[in-house]
């Protein structure tokens, strides 16, 4: 019974640990997919001729710059 005891406390901590760390990891790359989803819809919607710049900090202040502009048709005559 205290051999059993021992290997808990002392494998106990890590695994859960573990466990704690991959949850994260699967939720940001589970954020990760929908941002891109996102922003991959948000794009398709713009004309062909136009430009997309994207600035995005994350984690910290998690912002998203997004510039859109449209290239000017050139005049004809």
């Amino acid at each position: 019974m205290a051999q059993i005891m021992t290997v808990v406390s002392v494998l106990g901590p890590p695994l859960i640990a573990l466990a704690g760390l991959a949850l994260r990891l699967r939720w940001q790359a589970l954020r990760d997919q929908r941002r891109q989803d996102t922003l991959l819809a948000l794009t398709s919607c713009l004309p062909i001729s136009g430009v997309v710049e994207i600035e995005d900090l994350r984690d910290d202040g998690s912002r998203l710059h997004v510039r859109v502009t449209t290239a000017l048709e050139p005049h004809a005559g």
